[in-house]
């Protein structure tokens, strides 16, 4: 598969090692301000092998305080840096659908053609 290129199939498509096959589908809910999911829910799928080369407690989205803000009122999930961490590392097929079409949320109201988000991270959107 081309990483560059759309993924047709999204449902049954590790968005890590872009294989078809049968996937974890992982719901990430949106939280509030001071998470890097603020306001922003997407969605992850991957295979049993990408899955076990990650942390599996990273799925469980376990939510905690930040305890750095000045009034404690702010949230966000435990393993939220690693998750980014690992998603900045799939090609731009994977990348795409967890910023794109699967986004949801005040930051990802406007969806682009799969093809024309990925040609935008390229700089070579005309």
């Amino acid at each position: 598969m081309n990483k560059n290129k759309a993924i047709q199939n999204p449902e049954n498509t590790c968005f890590n090692c872009l294989k078809e096959t049968i996937v974890h589908k992982i719901n990430i809910p949106a939280l509030g301000w001071g998470s890097q999911f603020d306001n922003f829910s997407t969605r992850i799928h991957l295979c049993d092998n990408c899955y076990k080369s990650t942390n599996p407690d990273w799925w469980k989205l376990n939510i905690i305080q930040d305890k750095t803000s000045w009034d404690g009122e702010y949230y966000e999930y435990e393993y939220e840096n690693e998750i980014l961490q690992f998603i900045e590392q799939m090609s731009l097929a994977g990348q795409e659908l967890f910023y794109n079409r699967y986004a949801t949320g005040e930051f990802a109201i406007f969806h682009m053609e799969a093809q024309d988000w990925i040609d935008d991270q390229l700089d070579i959107l005309s």
